[in-house]
């Protein structure tokens, strides 16, 4: 890796950390300087401007969070196990985020709702990605004939992030890994009960 490259990741990883945690508002140039080191020239010789950082800062955070998916679902072999990876790696954002300061899709997306369409964008494909990996998770379980018929699987997949998601928010706000665990489990049943 050239120097160049190194430092342009160093960039990334710092701008990453402070983004999540204190929004596309709240972090200033200042601090990306001070987090990494590096005076205005240094940074903008790899950037033309903040929303860049924060934007490819953003993509830096969503490798990380894919890795950990893979990472995790590589280790299971049945649909009805890589479900229940899912819903594990999701609520894993709330004791053990990917980068400082939680689930980077959901805090871009709140932090960016109108005020940087850029970033919102970001956020949406990263949902939607997400959305579609559980979906065809539940599509593959479905033609193998694990899982019964559903209807609405983009809704169904929906509704598992959503609920798991809002669990890992509950227990960051009360800093207390109950709430994400409830959400697991209670999201672990209903789909037990929906599926088989």
């Amino acid at each position: 890796m050239t120097k160049g490259v190194e430092t342009r990741e160093k960039i990334l990883e710092k701008s990453a950390e402070l983004f999540n945690q204190h929004g596309y508002d709240g972090c200033s140039l200042n601090d990306i300087m001070d987090a990494t080191g590096l005076q205005k020239g240094g940074i903008y010789n790899h950037f033309k401007n903040k929303e860049e950082i924060a934007v490819e800062a953003f993509d830096f955070s969503m490798q990380k969070v894919i890795r950990r998916f893979r990472n995790r679902l590589d280790k299971v072999s049945t649909s009805w196990e890589k479900l229940v990876s899912v819903i594990e790696t999701i609520g894993s954002f709330a004791y053990d985020p990917v980068i400082l300061g939680g689930c980077p899709m959901f805090n871009t997306a709140v932090n960016s709702m109108n005020t940087h369409p850029a970033l919102k964008k970001r956020a949406q494909e990263g949902l939607n990605m997400l959305i579609r990996y559980v979906e065809i998770k539940l599509e593959q379980g479905v033609e193998s004939g694990e899982f019964k018929k559903v209807d609405d699987l983009t809704g169904l997949a929906s509704m598992i992030i959503s609920t798991v998601e809002g669990g890992v928010i509950m227990s960051r706000v009360y800093e207390d890994d109950k709430f994400v665990k409830q959400a697991e489990e209670f999201m672990i049943g209903h789909l037990s009960n929906v599926l088989k």
